[in-house]
């Protein structure tokens, strides 16, 4: 991971990136840090943050323009997703970029240009509303895996009221949809797209049918509302770095906390 000083650049089109933190500062300085000063495009980036104990850390790039504020969200949820109703909102209410730039607090960039490059193949393909980065380690390794379909059982309770007595619990299967990854994304800004994150969201959804569901993670609804449009998404030639769920689970936290931390020193 070298920075480089010729980034490729792309003055006609306007970039918002948006990215959501979500207990995960440390994460979110090394992505800024590789954004501005390793991947280089320029772009607008917003940082929304779910309540952190302290964003002190961020005060360089508030300083380099990077806008930080509070998303009206806490970090605890007590299990539920608040993650695309956070992109909804913030796509909402910016409405003027041609592209908005998904990014996880968590990934980083290796190459200078990736995300003129994205922007590039978006542009060229009028058929897609997304194009998504691959996945990759720190050393440019390709994480990305073909998408395999797999299958959980869901139990539910409902209750009518909100002192009333609950059904008896319900089981059924539900088949995880494929959907564009919403870690390191460009999204057409057109009016199918901004039309479809106001009335479906971009937030995880579930089909519930006797014979079986499908449940699809953030944006995977949404993925398969742009289908109906004849739109679809591709991978990019492009590969950024994700360490990968860093906010919800603690498996491997110490040697991707380390890892993050060799990869800050090298940038320094």
């Amino acid at each position: 991971m070298t920075p480089s000083r010729s980034a490729a650049s792309l003055p006609w089109v306007q970039i918002l990136a948006i990215s959501v933190n979500h207990g995960t500062t440390a994460y979110m300085d090394l992505m800024i840090k590789t954004l501005l000063d390793v991947d280089q495009t320029p772009v607008d980036l917003l940082v929304l943050d779910n309540d952190a104990d302290d964003l002190s850390t961020l005060d360089w790039a508030v300083e380099r323009g990077v806008t930080v504020r509070q998303s009206g969200y806490r970090v605890r949820t007590g299990g539920v997703t608040t993650h695309g109703e956070i992109l909804r909102r913030a796509i909402l209410d910016n409405p003027a970029p041609d592209i908005y730039l998904l990014l996880d607090a968590d990934c980083f960039f290796l190459h200078a240009g990736t995300v003129a490059t994205m922007a590039d193949e978006l542009a060229a393909d009028p058929n897609l509303f997304a194009v998504q980065a691959r996945q990759a380690d720190e050393r440019g390794t390709d994480l990305e895996q073909p998408f395999a379909p797999w299958t959980r059982e869901i139990e539910e309770r409902v209750r009518e009221l909100p002192d009333g007595q609950w059904w008896a619990p319900t089981r059924y299967p539900v088949t995880l949809g494929d959907r564009v990854h919403p870690f390191c994304t460009v999204l057409r800004n057109t009016p199918a797209v901004r039309r479809s994150v106001e009335l479906i969201g971009l937030s995880p959804a579930m089909t519930q049918c006797e014979h079986g569901g499908r449940w699809w993670d953030t944006l995977g609804l949404f993925t398969q509302v742009m289908r109906t449009h004849g739109l679809d998404w591709h991978y990019s030639t492009r590969k950024v770095g994700h360490f990968g769920n860093v906010s919800w689970t603690t498996e491997w936290s110490q040697e991707k906390a380390d890892r993050r931390d060799r990869l800050r020193d090298e940038l320094d």
